[in-house]
């Protein structure tokens, strides 16, 4: 993971220096915390001496506490916790559409997310709004 974030990066610098580019990062927290995940991020580009993520970059880092099934079963409503494992939750496939619509919905400015919005996908909110 840390080898390929840190060629990641390399090559989306790379390529925004001549075209309008982003750089989408998701992976999961599993059963630790999402910053968990963005130090390992953070000391993979600094052992490799590259620059941190600047807060210009289009670099979003999407970390769903858990497991991303956790994420589109919020989206789609119901109320979840991010200590429960729901990847072998039934019917998900057919909720990732209705869930990626949401996402966009809950993502946009002016727009405050529903009270049972898991934090892990609060955080991610921020992230995607880099893009814009």
């Amino acid at each position: 993971m840390r080898d390929r974030y840190v060629k990641a990066v390399e090559s989306y610098r790379g390529r925004s220096a001549r075209a309008g580019t982003a750089l989408i990062v998701a992976i999961d927290a599993d059963t630790g915390d999402a910053d968990r995940r963005l130090r390992q991020f953070r000391e993979a580009l600094d052992q490799a001496g590259i620059a941190a993520r600047s807060e210009r970059e289009a670099i979003v880092h999407l970390i769903p506490k858990r497991n991303v099934e956790t994420w589109v079963l919020c989206l789609g409503g119901r109320q979840v916790d991010e200590n429960t494992d729901y990847s072998r939750e039934a019917g998900i496939d057919e909720l990732i559409k209705p869930a990626a619509i949401a996402f966009f919905e809950w993502s946009r400015l002016n727009v405050t997310p529903p009270g049972h919005c898991v934090p892990s996908l609060l955080a991610a909110i921020p992230e995607v709004r880099r893009l814009e």
